[in-house]
């Protein structure tokens, strides 16, 4: 079978250690003691390859790192056989805390990222222009970094399409007026980043479907909105579609749901799946990740459980 993509990149200009600490409690203003520690390499774009890479779908995740500390975050992707190809700056990548306690209150401490500079810029486009070929999808995803205007960030997509490159864009520093340049294949906002998007808050199905609506028509040929417990919305602009999860009796971690769900939309594509059968696919990547501690990817047969729970229909 021909896959959709000949090649899969993903884009990450501002990876990030996600560690997570485990305390038996957690005092403002005292001393906690960490029992337990989980340090995975992260961030949205390479939390997806981690995704793809455990349904052995081969992809290159091309990532801009600052290099002080980037020995253990590189020796997690190779433990995951990730594939990389990486450009160092100066600085460091940057690290998110997570304190959790055994009720599952957490507590996140985000640090900044280091600043991308211009020439950084330049040896990424040279990156860029060497590993995409027709039909490569690349997927942008995450925060953009200080030194990443929106201007840069129109003009590093632009160049990702002049080679060639098919998007996935999945960032909250997106607006209408960047979707209607860039003309993602698939974008995946959550609830916060859709309200954004479209400039109001939303509460009911139908502002939702009217929401993501919005956006195909700005230029998105494919819109995934995540919205957590509460399931996921799709449209493409001629159809739109409801996914509900089930209810999960005990919830590990929900950092990293909604790359889950991109990359489960994505392997869904490249296995010829109809649209509603992508979303429920999405869904359930999305639901089982927060199975799993940390950021890890979903366990198939967790997948395969949740799979059999979602239902779609029509809104």
């Amino acid at each position: 079978m021909r896959m959709l993509f000949d090649k899969i990149i993903t884009l990450s200009l501002n990876p990030v250690a996600d560690i997570t600490l485990y305390v038996d409690r957690y005092e403002m203003g005292g001393e906690n003691t960490v029992t337990s520690e989980l340090y995975d390499a992260a961030g949205k774009a390479v939390d997806v390859s981690r995704v793809l890479r455990s349904y052995e779908i081969a992809n290159t995740a091309l990532i801009v790192a600052g290099q002080e500390n980037s020995k253990r975050y590189f020796e997690r992707l190779r433990d995951e056989n990730v594939a990389t190809r990486v450009i160092y700056m100066e600085g460091r990548i940057r690290e998110n805390l997570s304190i959790l306690t055994p009720d599952g209150t957490m507590t996140r401490i985000i640090r900044k990222s280091p600043k991308i500079k211009h020439h950084t810029i330049d040896e990424l486009e040279t990156a860029l222009s060497e590993e995409i070929r027709p039909t490569t999808l690349v997927v942008v995803a995450g925060v953009m970094p200080d030194g990443i205007t929106d201007e840069i960030f129109c003009e590093i997509c632009a160049f990702i399409k002049e080679c060639g490159g098919i998007i996935a864009l999945d960032t909250k520093s997106a607006t209408l007026e960047n979707i209607a340049q860039i003309k993602p294949w698939v974008i995946k906002p959550n609830y916060e980043e859709l309200c954004t998007l479209v400039g109001r808050p939303l509460e009911t199905t139908e502002e939702m479907k009217e929401a993501v609506k919005q956006v195909a028509d700005a230029g998105a040929k494919h819109v995934l909105a995540s919205f957590g417990a509460e399931g996921m919305i799709y449209t493409d602009g001629l159809v739109t579609y409801k996914a509900d999860v089930p209810e999960l009796s005990e919830i590990k971690s929900t950092v990293g749901a909604g790359d889950a769900a991109l990359a489960g939309f994505i392997i869904a594509h490249d296995y010829k799946y109809d649209v509603k059968k992508s979303l429920q696919f999405a869904a359930a990547f999305g639901t089982a990740s927060c199975l799993v501690e940390g950021t890890n990817p979903p366990r198939r047969i967790s997948v395969a459980m949740v799979n059999n729970q979602v239902s779609v229909y029509s809104i």
